[in-house]
């Protein structure tokens, strides 16, 4: 083999190596180095698509080497559905234009697509005449994913930034809603705070006014019941039967009258919250003995028996000792006043937190919806009781709001027809 042909079966930048003579007297291979060197892959082919010269960088990009892909169309680096673009280059180069910049995609020898960047430019003969082509490709798959990749980073920025913007818009208007609804709730407690003290001057004129309206009316019943002794007595003269009935008629509605003026009296120092409890350890079986007296002559009148059950020696509530007085004497009286006849009981039991008063009557008994609504001002259940039986309604809520005020509590139950349990329960305490 000659000299001539073992040089040219070396690559250009080989033979510009082994060149003794200065770079500048061999701008061919000068040129050639520079074409093997470079990253782009460098591809010179013929108007028919046939391949004729492949660099290194064409090697790296696609994966052929010269020899496989020297003598081939450039079709092989085509996807099938976009062969169409070398019929448009071609035609293009024909005509003696360049091709700039002309993004597309193309296929590796493994298969894989790649992004690429095609600058194409003739190849002219001596004469002027175009007779193939020189291609240079750029691999713009990595560029093209960082450029997307930036792209959908900053859409997505933006977008961030346009909901960062709405909820910014968003937490000025909540911000003026919540100053708008702090001046309203600063506005509307400053309202009740008002009404409070228009309620307050008014619920203690209203308790000024009905003390002052008891006094007065209590001064002239107590009269009444003065001059009413007097004649009993005798100290106006004798007086007739009739008379006698008449008087009895007379006292029974004073004491009535003063009963309900107490009454009231009682429910608006409640409501005031001025009534006072004076508490301490109260001897229960000693009070409830007493209460019997107050009641024995309208039990006797009506033919009702009556039956104690103490709690046993020693046993002590903590209470205040009128207040569960009165309450055992509202709840006996109403037994008594809604039992016609039968039989009343009066029943004490303990644990060891309370002591529980029950008063359980044989009398015309309250419907089961009837039960709360008892204990509200001015009720007495159902409207025929009201009418036979007198009473404005306030025992009962009275008798509640003061074991309450105890720390204690007022029960019922009741059958229509069978009788009612009212239970006063009152917190124990161990007598000292």
């Amino acid at each position: 083999m000659s000299n001539n042909s073992r040089r040219s079966s070396n690559t250009p930048a080989q033979n510009l190596a082994q060149s003794s003579l200065p770079w500048a007297s061999h701008p061919a291979e000068w040129l050639a180095a520079i074409v093997d060197s470079s990253d782009d892959a460098i591809i010179g082919k013929t108007l028919d698509s046939v391949i004729r010269s492949w660099n290194a960088g064409a090697t790296r990009m696609f994966g052929y080497t010269a020899e496989e892909a020297v003598g081939r169309s450039v079709l092989m680096l085509i996807p099938g559905e976009l062969q169409s673009e070398e019929h448009d280059i071609v035609a293009k180069l024909s005509r003696g234009e360049r091709i700039e910049h002309f993004e597309t995609v193309r296929v590796r020898k493994d298969g894989r697509r790649i992004d690429v960047s095609l600058s194409v430019s003739p190849i002219c003969d001596g004469e002027g005449s175009v007779i193939g082509a020189a291609k240079i490709a750029r691999d713009t798959t990595e560029s093209n994913r960082l450029r997307r990749a930036e792209r959908e980073l900053s859409e997505q920025l933006q977008q961030q930034a346009l909901e960062l913007e709405a909820q910014v818009d968003e937490a000025q208007s909540l911000q003026e809603e919540l100053e708008q609804t702090n001046e309203e709730l600063q506005r509307a407690v400053e309202a009740a705070r008002n009404a409070q003290g228009d309620a307050e001057r008014a619920s203690q004129a209203k308790t000024q006014f009905l003390a002052t309206m008891s006094h007065e009316l209590r001064t002239p019943l107590n009269a009444i019941a003065g001059y009413v002794e007097l004649m009993e007595l005798g100290l106006r003269g004798a007086l007739s039967h009739e008379q006698r009935s008449d008087l009895a008629r007379v006292k029974h509605n004073q004491e009535t009258l003063l009963r309900l003026i107490e009454d009231v009296l009682d429910i608006a120092k409640l409501e005031s919250g001025r009534l006072e409890f004076l508490l301490g350890d109260v001897p229960i079986d000693d009070l409830l003995q007493t209460l019997d007296a107050f009641v024995a002559p309208t039990l006797a009148k009506k033919g009702i028996a009556y039956h104690f059950v103490p709690c046993g020696a020693g046993v002590h509530a903590y209470a205040d000792r009128n207040k569960v007085e009165q309450i055992m004497l509202n709840l006996l009286s109403n037994a008594v006043k809604f039992t016609d006849g039968g039989r009343i009981e009066l029943r004490c039991t303990t644990n060891e937190r309370w002591v529980q008063i029950a008063v359980t009557d044989t009398g015309r008994g309250i419907n089961r919806e009837l039960l709360d609504s008892i204990f509200e001002p001015f009720v007495q259940g159902e409207q025929q009781l009201t009418r036979t039986a007198q009473g404005t309604g306030l025992g009962l809520s009275i008798s509640r709001q003061l074991a309450r005020g105890m720390g204690g509590d007022v029960t019922a139950v009741s059958e229509p027809g069978c009788g009612s349990t009212f239970t006063l329960v009152l917190p124990r305490q161990a007598s000292v």
